[in-house]
């Protein structure tokens, strides 16, 4: 039978959050704005200016650091999470380090911030931007291979979200490597992704919820509450028709609608909801990073659970939250 390779997925690579300078040469100018403030170093002699960098948050200074480290070195390959940043993927935690292809094993060290790796197989590259990475498939096979499952599944639940790929063409790519290293491993996060968690948070709330032991929820499913209408929600325990959901604050700044009145929408929807449901739980990223608060959570509610929890992977989820 001929094996044939599936379509890669047509994303495009996030430009920079802040535009990039240079140092030059004869910088009087550039001088005195350093001293007075004026610019923040991303990378040896690579600057941007301080009010813009200042403003942005953690996940945006760090594309901005992977574009700056590309600007360096635009013959590099950035793979692992510098490539899932590029490609727009949501990442778990802090990211101290940015990750390149090293040409040779030797080279597959850590260098100042950067990680190089050395990988045995040619992968699929695109040059986009000012800078070469492995393409969409290609990084989520790396991190499936190589880091947390959590890990690997955010960004592969993303990818089959936002990109044209499924999780068929994750599992193939990942088997026609030659290396074995980290095939297996790879195989769980690949073979489990699935395009309808809507964010990170919720990715990794039905993790935590699987890994703890309790039944596998319905994910965004569309109830008639009370008062007529029809409200789609995070979770939902068929069997025990009880309600979950995950509260990210994204719910309360949608439709460009005050805070406010954010609020007392989500409220009045919570209240029709709970005429409708046997239960209704909520919990917020606290309750992720210290999984326990989420079991006491869905005990409270009337949850029992179905299988022996997976403390081990929740500790290391914990770790690096």
């Amino acid at each position: 039978m001929t094996s044939i390779a599936p379509s890669r997925p047509s994303l495009a690579l996030c430009p920079c959050p802040v535009p990039l300078i240079r140092r030059t040469a004869n910088g009087t100018r550039f001088d005195h704005a350093l001293r007075r403030g004026d610019l923040r170093r991303i990378r040896s002699g690579i600057y941007t200016r301080a009010d813009a960098w200042d403003s942005l948050p953690p996940w945006e200074r760090y594309l901005a650091r992977v574009h700056a480290f590309a600007l360096k070195r635009p013959h590099a390959v950035l793979t692992n999470e510098s490539a899932a940043a590029l490609w727009g993927l949501p990442l778990v935690g802090s990211q101290p380090h940015v990750h390149a292809i090293a040409p040779r094993s030797g080279d597959a060290r850590l260098t100042g911030d950067v990680q190089w790796h050395h990988l045995v197989d040619r992968l699929e590259v695109v040059t986009a931007q000012r800078a070469t990475v492995t393409d969409p498939i290609e990084t989520v096979v790396n991190l499936a291979r190589c880091r947390h499952p959590a890990v690997a599944r955010v960004a592969a639940d993303a990818l089959l979200r936002i990109g044209d790929c499924t999780s068929d063409a994750l599992l193939h790519a990942n088997e026609a490597r030659s290396s074995k290293r980290g095939r297996a491993a790879a195989r769980w996060p690949l073979s489990t992704a699935t395009p309808t968690p809507e964010s990170a948070f919720e990715t990794l709330s039905l993790l935590v919820i699987e890994w703890l032991g309790f039944e596998t929820p319905d994910l965004q499913i569309s109830i008639r509450a009370a008062d007529g209408a029809e409200y789609r929600v995070d979770f939902f325990w068929r069997r025990c028709g009880i309600i979950g959901e995950a509260d990210g604050r994204a719910k309360y700044v949608m439709d460009g609608r005050a805070a406010e009145e954010a609020v007392w929408a989500e409220k009045l929807r919570e209240d029709a909801l709970r005429g409708s449901a046997a239960g209704f739980v909520r919990w917020t990223w606290d309750a992720i990073r210290r999984p326990e608060q989420l079991e006491q959570i869905l005990r409270g509610a009337g949850l029992s659970e179905v299988r022996a929890p997976q403390r081990e992977l929740l500790r290391m989820l914990a770790a690096i939250l």
